[in-house]
This record gives C-alpha cells, structure tokens and sequence, in this order.
C-alpha cells in the first residue's frame, strides 16, 4: 500500500468546474445521472390520500406519468427553497421520462428563459401561420431590438398601462390615471434614474432579451419597495423634476402603504408591460400553446417547468394554457397537458392566480424537496453519499463520466484505480458507496452539509446547490492551489456559513490556546482543521491527517466537553459553569461565544459595559509623574476618553467611529478575549471565582492602553510640550509687556514671568490712557486663569486645589524654549490660552496711544515747569505765596482749606515720574509692536498726571489774584517785598511758559 503523499489533489481544477454544476441545468444528462443522489421528497395535498409521505424521485415521475388528468390537466408543483433540489428533481425527470410516440416533451430550464427561448421551446418545433407569426414576433429580440430600446419600451408600456388603470381601492387613486405613477416613468429626471446601469429596468429588459445567466441568483425579478425610485434625490435635484412629479413622489417617499401598494400594481401590470414592449400582442402566446394543443389533439404534452418564477414576460399567457380543459362540449377538442413545475411556496402561495393553484391541487398532489438534516428525512450517511457522489465525479472530469454513462450506465469510482486508495480511505474514510471523501473526511463533511443548511438549528433543512456550489466546488478548487503549498486548510473555512447555520465552534479554551501557542497564520487552519475534521473538537484527528495537509500533529488532550455539530446549545463557557448561574448571565456568556465563534454582533448593552471597565480600568493605571501635570477634572476625562467607541472598540460591535478617530484600546474578535469578557460578565454577576484570569488579563490590556490615554489626555488638556511652549511664549511677553519683568537672561526671570498672576489695577493708572487700562485690566484678568491651566501642565496639585509643586526640568525646558520666539506673539496657543492671547495682542495694540497720552501729560508740565526749575521749590513758592496771600484777598478760591491740602498733597508727589516718563518716551523712537509695548509697560509716572492738575489748579487762582492785584483802581497795594518776589518768580514762569507755548 503506497503512503499518501503531502499535499496530494486528485483532481484538476477544470474539471471541477466542468463538472460540479451550480445550478440543475448546467451539467449535461449523463453528469447528472452520474451525480445523481436518490432524493427523499414529502408527498402533499389533497391528491395525496393516505398513501406514503415520503416517495422517491422514480415514484413522482411515475405519479406524474400516469396519473388520471383532470379534465385534460395535470399539474405537479414541486414545492422547495431556493437551492433545496426541486429544479434538479424536474431535471432528473427530464433526463428519465421516456420519449415515446404521442408524448411530447417541452422542457423550459431555468437557464434559457428569454422570450424567445421560452417561445420557442413552446412551439415544440410546430410551423403554420400562427406559430410562424409568434416566432416573427420575437425573432428580433437581441438583435434588432437592443437592451435600451428594451428599457425604453417598457418604462413606456407600464406608464400606458398605469394611466388607463382604473383605481380599485382608495390607494389606488393617487397611484393610477393622468397624474399618477405614471408621471415618476414619463419625467426625464425620474427616467434617467430608473434607466441607469444596474437599475430594476435595466436588468428585467436583459432578462427578456437574453434570459438568465447561470451564476445569477433564481430570485424573481418583479419590482420591490427597494426598486422604487425613492433614493434619487441622493444623485439628483428634485427640483428639475416637473411640479405635479414631485408632488407625487414627497407623496409616495413617506407613505410606506402607498409605497407597497405601489409594487403591487407595478408587479401585476409588469409581464403585460414586457409583452407589449417586445412586441407580442396580449394573449398570442395563449392562442399559440392552445394551437399546438389542438394540433396534437390525442396525444399528450409534458411541460416540464425548472422555475415558474422566471419565466420572462408570457408567465400570465402560458398558466391560462396550461390549466384550460381539453374538453369543449363533451368533445375532446384539445391535447391533454401534464405539467411540472418548480416553484418556492411563498410565490406559489402569494403570485400564482388562485384558479391555476386550484386547478393543480385538483389534479395532482404537490411534492415537497425540503430535507431536514439531523433526525429529519436525511441520514448522515445520505449527506456523505450526496457529497462523494460529486467528489468522485470531480475526479473522473466531464469527458471521461460522460463517457463511461453512455456505455456502461454507470459511473465509475476513481479511487479503484488510485494507488493511494488504501492509505486515503483509512485516514480520510469513504462513502457508503466507496467513494473517497478526500480532503474531507466524514465529520467534516458533515459539518460543511450543516454548515450550507438554510433554516434554524432546530430544523435545519439540506441546501444541495450551496453545498455544491460552497462545501465542494470552492473548495476543491481553491484546495487545488492550496494543497501542494500545505496551506491547506484555510482558514476561517465556511465561515460565514457555519456562523449563519449556528454550527458548532470549538470551544473557547481549545481556540484560546491555538491563538496563544500558534502564529497568527497557522492558528486559524488549525481551528479549522479541528472544527471540521476533529468534530468541533470533540475528536481526535489522526496525525497522518495532519501531516498529509503539512502540519505537525497537535496533541489531543481529551479535556474538551462532550460538543457535536449539530447544536451550540452546550458549547459556550457554560458548559463548565455551575448550573445555578442566573439565565441573564448564562445569555451573556452564550452571547460572548457567538460573538467569538460565530462572528455575531455583541449586543450593545453588554459592549457598553465591557467598554466602561476597560476604560475605568486604564484611568486606575494613569499616573501624572511623567510628564508631572495636575490630575484632570472629570469633564476633561469625559472629553478625552469619552465612554464610548472613540476610547474602546470592540471589534464586530455596533460602532460608529468617525474618521479620523482612533480608539486608545482596540479589543479584536478573538477566543482570549471572549474568555476576558465571559471572565468580567461573571465578576460583575457575583460569581469572581468563576472567572479565572480575568481580571490579570484586564490588568495587561489596561497597562498597554496607558501610553496611549495619557497622550490622549495631554492632548485634551494640551499639556504636551508643543502647545506649552506656545503658552509659555505668550506669557512671557504678557508679563514683559505688563512691565512685571525687563529682562529674560535668565531662567529664573523666564519661571517668574510664566507664573506671575497681575493685580487687574496699576499704581500707575491715573496717567494712563483709558484704552490702555481697560486692555491691561482685560489681559490680567484673563491671563491669571491661563497662568493657572499653564501651571498645572507643569505641576501637581491635591485633588482640585491649586498646584503646589512644579517639575522644574521640564519648565525650564519650556521656557527656554519659549525664549527664542518673543519677537512676535504666538499664532497658535492652547485652548485655555487664546482668549489670554488675543487680549495680548490687544493689549499690544494700544502702546501707541499711551505714547501719545504721556507726550500730551508732559507738555502740560513742562508749560508749568521747566526743566530748570525744581518742582519742590515750585511748590513751596506756591504754597507761600498762597498763605500771604490770603490776607490780602489775592487768593481767590472758595476753599481755602481745600487749597491748603491740595498744596499738601502735592509737596508729597513723585517728581520724578516727570523726568522717567521723558525718559521712557525718549526710548520709545523707532519701536512698534511688541518692543513698543514692553518700553510703555514699565511702571513709571504714577504722580505725572496729578503733577500736571495741579500745576494747572495753581496757575489758575495765582494769575487770577496777580491780576485783580494790579487793577489800577487807585489804591496802592501794600506787598511784601518776599511774597513779591515769588509771586514775580511764578508769573516769570507761567509768562516764560506761555511764551514758550
């Protein structure tokens, strides 16, 4: 016996895809007797009596053959789902109802159903005017008539058709007559919408001319709600539309009644629309089947129907045909018609007329193709059979099977002529039928038969065409590359399937541990090989199995729970959980498992909580010592770490991230995270001592996600260097305009300056310009919370207080940093700066207009005092000349004592804001800008403007006295030579001050 070699295929590609059909029609007759397995169909209706429920294929057909016709009629439904088998069971009778004299034969696939096929089929190879007129009439479609024409002619059509329809009922009205849906075919926007490439018109126009293709999906095509043109205002203007077409469609977009009645008239005027559009006249094809059934009076017609649902256009015209009596006044006028035909039950049940569907349940029983796997109708050992019936014949290839049918009637068994056959079918097993089962072997045949199923895991029914088409075609041909590479098996293999069917994962421990001691490559063709040959890992599989797909053999361990293919119920993490868990827990973990295994969705409730510990147990490891900044307010986390999708998402949960949005914690679909979240949901029931590591696992994911939530955070906070450095920059020039600081050699001036809180008001104030006091008094205020936040960035705090210890290395960086860029201010600054910032650069504004105010203050002192004069013996001269004056009534105030204090006061002024403020504006030549301001931020001059008051207050009552005093009224004013003296000296300088002026 010759060992199996590694990676060996016993097949070629092309002959898999010759071979393996995926659809009943594509293989030839001697392919599908070849492939054919016996079929187990349920017997129904009212015809069926009280005989077997369950009959073979050769009982139908013989049923079907000669049974007593109804009046001439016999019509078989064969009843089945999309891909059950029924188009394959009125295809095997095709291939085995004999071809006798007076029995003629019509066999319409669901392949060639263009008009002019399904016409043509009709006629049966009859000529005479009549047929010749109806082959005259479709014998264009496809050439003269092409696709758009097609398109046109039936939008055309159904708007005639919807126009001359009379309502039937009170939605009716607005959707039929002059104004009605007509009106959405008729208008140019609405046309070209429904006539763009892929649209329900252009695809119903291919099908007449051309028919079905093979890989398309049998669904009927009628119009839906979908097919209306309710999306069109995503690509165009309603607008454009005329008045009386929008008022309609605003109408129809939000009534979802009118919407379905809409379908349904479209749906019932549809065939007749496509009839007309191809340019057959309103029951030709009627006259014309019962043409030929007059012609071929005594004799019988099998109409063998694949699916009735397809038939394009002539379905109304051909079913009146069918179930019209052949008797007409006691005479036997036309031949009797035997018909069978393939139809799923929802549209035999709601689309075909009520007087065809009486007429067959009359005449014939119903036959049901729908095998239940698992205790139904079907055995495992008819599903393996089924399966190494078309893995042999992809072995044989189309040539050699066809072959080996027309003379010997029967397929041969590849593997009898396989020298690897022995050690093949003892690693991989056979058929009942000795056929090889090679890649699979028979748990995994099972499980891709389970997987393909349509329905629930209660009552799964067999899908022979997804079976074929998914479990054996694909996968051999896929397997055809993949073998000699050791790649096989894939995967995730059937995924979609198995997780659609509810088949079966392997249990969380067994994939949590491929994914820990296994590549990222290699542990999911490992699960697969476990899933599918081990028995959802119930099984051992044999080493030579592994080693014949290239891996090394895994050790089974015979821990794993007593599992099986055909439930999940007992293999979520329950399955090693007390019994006495509560049923919401229980829900959880079972939810967890087909979110891990299944790829389901994991319900929100349960994602919103995984989310929020996730993330309180991140912010539980975030430390503020590196860089050193004052612990975030809760707002401040929320906006940063939102408990949401933005901080933690969940692979294959219901999430809507925004672009640009990247979560700090992104939680794959894997088996070691289902076990973490199984491992919380029992924390937080109570049950900590059932959830193993998780914890510790929660603890690592955290530690991981630290770096990330504390960037996320500085960001929120903008606390990184960059936009500190910025803040910095405007504070600095804050407190250098502000005249806190002069210099920024050094470091220690650059901390002061950043941290320097102002006093809203200035000693300085009263010679300032009211736009410059209102600017600083605005930018303190401001800035004072910014120092705050900036502080913070660089500092801790307890709790909410403020901060008391700063990281000095990291501030000094920055202001250093900073210290490069005081030419300007910063364009762009944290969000707790800007506002700080922009009083700044007003603040900044204003300089030129305190030059000006300090300029103006100047020139009123310097009229009143002159640079050679000493502002103290001013005031002394004043104040004397005051006091002897006014015994002499040369005083004239109302209040001396007022003028007593003034004069007070003013010896106690600052005379040196005089020359400092001549100083500061001799600096300020050739500055603007921030250089102009810092010069006029100093504080200097806070005694100017009261020096300038009351220089002006004296002026004004000495020169009013001087000038009563030399009134020549004839009396001689005694003076004291001292008083004279001064007071001369006084007007000397306000004369010398005017002249000057």
């Amino acid at each position: 016996m010759s060992t199996l070699p590694v990676g060996f295929t016993c097949w070629r590609a092309e002959s898999v895809a010759a071979t393996i059909p995926t659809e009943a029609a594509t293989p030839s007759d001697q392919v599908l007797l070849a492939t054919h397995s016996p079929l187990r169909i349920r017997r129904e209706g009212a015809k069926a009596g009280k005989r077997a429920a369950f009959v073979t294929e050769h009982d139908v057909v013989r049923e079907f053959l000669t049974s007593t016709p109804n009046a001439g009629v016999l019509i078989a439904p064969v009843l089945g789902e999309s891909g059950a088998g029924k188009s394959h069971l009125v295809r095997w009778a095709n291939a085995n109802i004999p071809r006798i004299g007076g029995r003629h034969v019509i066999y319409l696939q669901k392949t060639q159903t263009s008009l002019r096929d399904v016409v043509e089929q009709l006629l049966n190879k009859q000529t005479g005017p009549a047929f010749d007129e109806i082959r005259r009439q479709v014998s264009g479609l496809g050439t003269s008539i092409s696709v758009d024409e097609m398109e046109r002619k039936i939008l055309a059509e159904l708007a005639e058709a919807l126009r001359a329809r009379e309502p039937q009922g009170f939605l009716d009205k607005p959707l039929v007559g002059e104004r009605g849906l007509g009106l959405l075919f008729l208008d140019p926007l609405f046309r070209e919408h429904l006539l763009r490439p892929g649209s329900f018109i252009n695809r119903r126009a291919l099908h007449a001319l051309n028919g079905r293709a093979p890989d398309e999906p049998d669904v009927p095509l009628e119009f839906t709600v979908d097919e209306l043109p309710l999306d069109i205002t995503d690509v165009a203007n309603l607008a454009d539309a005329a008045a009386a077409t929008r008022t309609l469609f605003k109408q129809l977009a939000v009534n979802t009644d009118m919407q379905l009645e809409a379908v349904r008239i479209l749906n019932d005027l549809l065939d007749l629309a496509v009839m007309k559009a191809a340019n057959l006249g309103v029951g030709n094809i009627n006259r014309a089947f019962m043409k030929l059934r007059e012609e071929l009076v005594g004799d019988e017609i099998i109409l063998l129907i694949e699916d009735v649902a397809l038939i394009q256009g002539v379905r109304r015209d051909l079913l009146d045909a069918i179930h019209e009596s052949s008797v007409v006044q006691g005479q036997e006028k036309y031949a009797t018609v035997r018909t069978l035909l393939a139809v799923t039950p929802s549209y035999y049940r709601e689309n075909l007329p009520e007087t065809f569907r009486t007429r067959a349940e009359a005449s014939s029983p119903s036959y049901v193709v729908d095998v239940q796997i698992d205790g139904g109708s079907a055995s495992d050992a008819d599903l393996v059979d089924f399966v190494g019936r078309y893995l042999n014949a992809a072995r044989i290839g189309k040539d050699d099977l066809e072959a080996a049918m027309v003379t010997t009637k029967t397929a041969p068994n590849a593997c009898d002529s396989c020298q690897f056959s022995d050690s093949c079918h003892s690693i991989f097993g056979t058929s009942e039928a000795g056929h090889g089962l090679y890649p699979y072997n028979e748990s995994a045949v099972l499980r891709a038969v389970r997987a393909c199923a349509d329905g629930s895991q209660q009552q799964a029914l067999f899908n022979p065409r997804r079976v074929l088409s998914r479990a054996v075609r694909d996968v051999l041909m896929e397997g055809s590359g993949l073998l000699p590479r050791g790649e096989f098996p894939p995967g995730r293999l059937l995924a979609e399937e198995s997780r659609a069917a509810g088949v079966a994962s392997l249990p969380l421990s067994v994939r949590q541990r491929l994914e820990d001691d296994y590549p990222k490559d290699l542990a999911p063709r490992l699960e697969t090989l476990l899933a599918f040959w081990g028995k959802a890992g119930t099984r051992p599989v044999a080493g030579a199995v592994f080693e014949t797909f290239g891996l090394d053999p895994i050790a089974f361990d015979g821990d794993q729970p007593d599992t099986d293919d055909r439930s999940t119920d007992d293999q979520d993490a329950t399955s090693k959980q007390p019994e006495n868990l509560p049923k919401s827990v229980q829900r959880q973990l079972e939810a967890v498992e087909e979110w891990s295994a299944k790829d389901k969705t994991l319900p929100q409730d349960m994602a919103r909580g995984i989310r929020s510990l996730i993330r309180e147990a991140v912010l539980a490891r975030v430390e503020w010592f590196d860089p050193v900044v004052k612990s975030p307010d809760a707002d401040t986390v929320r906006k940063a770490l939102p408990d949401n999708a933005r901080t933690v998402s969940i692979e294959g949960a219901q999430e809507g991230i925004g672009q640009g949005v990247e979560p700090i914690v992104r939680v794959a679909r894997s088996a070691r995270n289902a076990m973490l979240f199984q491992g919380l949901a029992l924390m937080q029931a109570g049950f900590p001592e059932l959830s193993g590591d998780a914890l510790a696992r929660l603890d690592a994911m955290a530690a991981d996600a630290v770096p990330k939530a504390r960037a996320r955070l500085l960001g929120t906070l903008e606390y990184s260097d960059e936009p500190m450095i910025e803040a910095a920059r405007s504070l600095i020039i804050g407190a250098l305009v502000c005249g806190h600081i002069t210099s920024t050699a050094r470091d220690v001036d650059l901390i002061r300056a950043v941290a320097w809180r102002g006093d809203p008001t200035r000693g300085d104030g009263d010679s300032r310009h009211p736009q410059w006091v209102d600017a600083y008094r605005a930018y303190v205020i401001e800035r004072n919370g910014a120092v705050e936040r900036f502080l913070g960035g660089v500092g801790t705090a307890q709790g909410a207080g403020a901060v008391h210890a700063l990281d000095t290395v990291r501030l000094t960086r920055i202001v250093k940093a900073a210290r490069a860029q005081l030419q300007e201010l910063p364009s762009t600054v944290p969000g707790w700066c800007v506002d700080a910032n922009r009083k700044l650069a007003i603040f900044v504004q204003v300089a030129p207009a305190q030059v000006a105010q300090w300029e103006s203050i100047l020139g009123r002192v310097r009229r009143l005092l002159p640079p050679s004069e000493s502002y103290v013996d001013t005031v002394d001269a004043v104040v004397l000349a005051a006091r002897e004056g006014q015994a002499q009534g040369l005083v004239k105030v109302r209040d001396l004592v007022a003028l007593e204090r003034s004069n007070d006061e003013a010896r106690g002024f600052d005379s040196r804001a005089v020359p400092e403020v001549e100083k500061i504006l001799e600096s300020t030549s050739g500055q603007s800008g921030i250089a102009l301001a810092r010069v006029v931020g100093a504080t200097v001059g806070a005694d100017l403007k009261r020096i300038a008051d009351y220089l002006e207050e004296s002026e004004r009552w000495v020169e009013s006295g001087i000038s009563d005093a030399e009134i020549d009224s004839g009396t001689k004013v005694d003076i004291d030579e001292a008083i004279e003296r001064q007071i001369s000296r006084w007007m000397s300088i306000v004369t010398n001050g005017a002249v000057d002026e």
